[in-house]
């Protein structure tokens, strides 16, 4: 591919290669997997060689491409412009001691709406998905970056306010209390009281928000799942800013935990086992915070993935194989086995804040 003189994607290389460029030798695109839910997302590492100060120097982007409004929907709209803005605002720049987001090298704003960052790109140092250590460590430092910004969250407009709804969804409490009422033969078989420990959670989800929203507020990543951690240089780089947003404290410690659990990216029952010590490395990380504090922010914030026994209800309902998206060749029964220990964990969580 030709890289034209002077173009953004011409000046991103520049910054990548941090030199004078004399000229860009060889470009390639490859586009990357990613969420096919997210249609009019497209992102692709684009890397090459580049004539650097007489040197032949190799470079790799991450480019990040999100369509304007005639194509992409508002949601991927709204989570696009969000990252770009955080990145333009320069409050990735300094996000805690042991936390940072991949550096931008480049961006670009077009009059059709559409918006383009250029990336460092992070090669995570361990194995997914994540062990032990990487989830401990990564405690730790989220709770390092609640600490950093603990009651002096950003007002910017831009960021994202709607956290608690979107992973409540409470437009579908009422088809999601009629599945688990069905206590249909198989699901019974599975889940047994989890069906009805599961109606009593998504009755209790005003005051799980009434929980959250009286908790110390700090600055949250929002979509701190194993995917977007990744282990370099000593500390946590958080990829997808597209969530940044105010959030009680606890509530990055859910995301790193079960969703990244429920997506594969890290087994329940590993989860299970070092919980109470993230809590800790979380909590040590704040530092101003008691760990009851932190303990019922991630309780109230794991409460509110309560579809998680609806979805195992209904699939067991269809006779459907459960599946985790990042593991699609995972045993089903295994998948089954790592979805209701999942279960377990969130519903011991929300009896510890409702009663």
């Amino acid at each position: 591919m030709d890289v034209a003189v002077g173009s953004p994607l011409h000046l991103a290389i520049r910054s990548a290669v941090g030199g004078v460029l004399d000229a860009v030798e060889e470009a390639h695109r490859e586009e990357l997997d990613y969420d096919a839910f997210l249609a009019h997302r497209t992102v692709s590492r684009v890397r090459g060689t580049a004539l650097v100060d007489g040197r032949s120097v190799p470079w790799t982007l991450i480019e990040k491409v999100t369509e304007g409004p005639e194509l992409a929907s508002p949601y991927l709209l709204d989570n696009g412009r969000r990252e770009f803005a955080a990145y333009a605002s320069a409050l990735l720049d300094d996000l805690a001691p042991r936390v940072r987001a991949p550096r931008a090298h480049g961006a670009l704003a077009e009059d059709d709406g559409r918006v383009t960052l250029w990336l460092e790109e992070i090669v995570h140092e361990g194995s997914r998905p994540l062990d032990a250590d990487a989830l401990l460590a990564a405690a730790r430092d989220l709770g390092e970056l609640a600490g950093r910004w603990l009651n002096r969250v950003p007002t910017d407009p831009w960021l994202f306010t709607g956290w608690i709804t979107r992973h409540s969804q409470p437009g579908a409490y009422a088809e999601g209390l009629d599945v688990l009422a069905h206590e249909h033969p198989a699901a019974v078989e599975v889940l047994g009281e989890r069906l009805s420990a599961a109606a009593v959670l998504v009755r209790g989800q005003g005051e799980l928000r009434r929980v959250l929203e009286s908790l110390p507020h700090t600055l949250c990543h929002h979509d701190a799942v194993g995917a977007n951690v990744f282990r370099a240089g000593g500390g946590t780089v958080l990829i997808d800013w597209e969530s940044v947003g105010p959030g009680p404290v606890g509530a990055d410690l859910a995301s790193l935990l079960l969703s990244s659990a429920r997506r594969g990216d890290a087994s329940a029952e590993l989860v299970a086992a070092v919980l109470d010590d993230a809590l800790h490395a979380y909590a040590a990380g704040v530092a101003s915070v008691d760990l009851a504090t932190v303990r019922r922010g991630f309780d109230a914030a794991a409460g509110l993935r309560w579809k998680l026994v609806r979805d195992l209800a209904a699939s067991l309902e269809r006779g459907e194989v459960p599946r985790r998206g990042s593991l699609p060749d995972e045993p089903p029964e295994q998948a089954l086995r790592e979805l209701v220990l999942l279960s377990d964990l969130q519903l011991d969580s929300a009896r510890r804040v409702l009663g």
